[in-house]
């Protein structure tokens, strides 16, 4: 089980993400991002974001990331995918 860390002024959350890309002998992840805290509305939006690729990673629906990323669709086609809209209440 992913130890839980909490990402206190996270900023744009590459701490974090250092945290959540380390896995063990058996490629699980050691450490889980549970909260990130961060009042500047851009790096929260980067948050935000970084933690839906982090629940879509490895799964079909990763490639609607991608395509938003890409600009190839806007962000309201991209929150009205039904797996992004599940990541983004998680």
């Amino acid at each position: 089980m992913p130890v839980p860390i909490i990402d206190l002024f996270a900023g744009p959350g590459g701490l974090g993400e250092g945290f959540a890309s380390l896995k063990d002998h058996k490629l699980q992840p050691f450490f889980e991002i549970g909260l990130s805290i961060e009042k500047d509305a851009v790096a929260h939006r980067t948050l935000t974001l970084r933690a839906v690729f982090r629940r879509l990673r490895g799964t079909n629906d990763v490639k609607h990331y991608y395509r938003y990323i890409r600009g190839e669709i806007d962000e309201a086609s991209f929150r009205g995918v039904p797996a992004v809209a599940s990541a983004l209440k998680q």
